[in-house]
């Protein structure tokens, strides 16, 4: 165990540095060409581990000297999570490498060997950028870190269950995150269209900030990062559900609700009115389950089984749509913006009905054209 320990402890320490050098190495850039006559070289270095927190999706609490600036850091970008899990990825495949190919059980113990270097060894090195103005608590840093290098590593070591489906739930599980996955995609799709529809606007943004060279750089991979948030809260706006730029805000196919936008380049793909015609976007949805209750009519002759299928597929695009709309919203920096991104309690509950109307319908409105055309026949 002892031996578990140290090689743990020495490829997540390996795994922490290949976050930080990049990242000290860009923030040093970036702040050596912003000319700042106030800052020194320490500031860029709390930045970086400031970024490797929010990379695992550790939120931030400010209390900054400006009042309008103190609030908390919540609203991360979920793009990032890919560096973490590359780099927990190769320092768990050398302490597997060290230690020797093991069983299911020694796999076991070496994933949580290493999550849990890890989350100590990461809250310990960020200590150094956590003070009076940036604060991150012991209870939320450490089991976050412990969960994002758990989760990459339990992916990474194959534990991964690999055996047939056998029960309802479980093909109700893989449908429901091909449908996400799907949403979420196409919803990619309509923000790029938007993006390149408002072009005009996203440059005038950019040109609000004036970030320079290295600065735009690293504007453009912060704007990378972002992505799939937008493209979650494009998904609660075609919904119907809308998404929120701010307290009191709203913007849905059919309420535009907001006075200004924060000079960020990808909100220029917000739209500039309403849009019910993009309401229309909802039978997309209601079709989607018309398709799943059809697939559940070929896979399944037992009813029972069938109706089981579409409950689990049913409830588990909307688990599936709780959480991601969770993580991809939240505070932005200032208390000016407490809300931002998809309204996540009303995007899966709009979503889960829709593909349960598109389910009811091809389930008996057949059925009731049926009699309705039978009633109609002279007897």
């Amino acid at each position: 165990m002892a031996q578990i320990l140290r090689v743990a402890l020495a490829q997540a320490l390996r795994s922490i540095i290949l976050i930080l050098l990049p990242v000290a190495f860009i923030t040093l850039v970036a702040w050596a060409t912003a000319g700042s006559s106030s800052g020194n070289t320490a500031d860029p270095l709390r930045a970086g581990l400031w970024f490797f927190l929010i990379a695992h999706q550790v939120p931030l609490q400010l209390s900054l000297s400006d009042a309008t600036s103190s609030g908390a850091l919540t609203y991360l970008p979920l793009g990032a999570l890919l560096i973490p899990f590359l780099a927990i990825r190769s320092g768990f495949r050398r302490m597997s490498e060290t230690l020797g190919a093991p069983n299911t059980r020694q796999r076991r113990l070496y994933v949580l060997a290493f999550a849990l270097c890890y989350a100590i060894s990461g809250y310990l090195v960020s200590l150094p950028a956590l003070g009076g103005t940036v604060q991150v608590p012991v209870y939320v840093g450490p089991p976050i870190l412990f969960l994002v290098a758990g989760a990459s590593s339990f992916i990474t070591s194959g534990l991964l269950p690999r055996h047939e489906i056998q029960f309802p739930w479980q093909r109700g599980l893989r449908v429901a995150w091909l449908i996400t996955s799907a949403l979420v995609g196409v919803s990619a799709l309509l923000v790029a269209a938007s993006l390149i529809w408002h072009f005009d606007l996203v440059v005038n943004l950019t040109e609000v900030v004036a970030p320079g060279i290295f600065g735009g750089v690293t504007l453009l991979l912060v704007q990378i990062l972002y992505l799939p948030n937008v493209a979650i809260a494009a998904l609660s706006y075609i919904s119907g559900a809308g998404i929120a730029i701010g307290g009191d805000s709203l913007i849905s196919p059919y309420v535009h609700r907001i006075d200004e936008i924060p000079a960020i380049p990808l909100l220029g793909a917000l739209p500039t009115t309403t849009a019910p015609y993009l309401g229309s976007a909802a039978l997309m949805i209601a079709f989607i389950g018309v398709l799943i209750t059809r697939y559940s009519d070929r896979n399944y002759s037992d009813p029972t089984e069938a109706r089981r299928f579409l409950i689990a597929t049913l409830s588990f695009v909307a688990l599936l749509n709780l959480v991601i709309a969770r993580a991809a919203s939240g505070q932005l920096m200032s208390e000016n913006l407490p809300s931002v991104g998809p309204i996540f309690w009303a995007a899966p509950l709009l979503i889960a009905i829709q593909l349960s109307l598109g389910a009811l319908a091809i389930r008996f409105l057949p059925e009731l054209w049926r009699r309705i055309r039978s009633a109609r026949v002279p007897t």
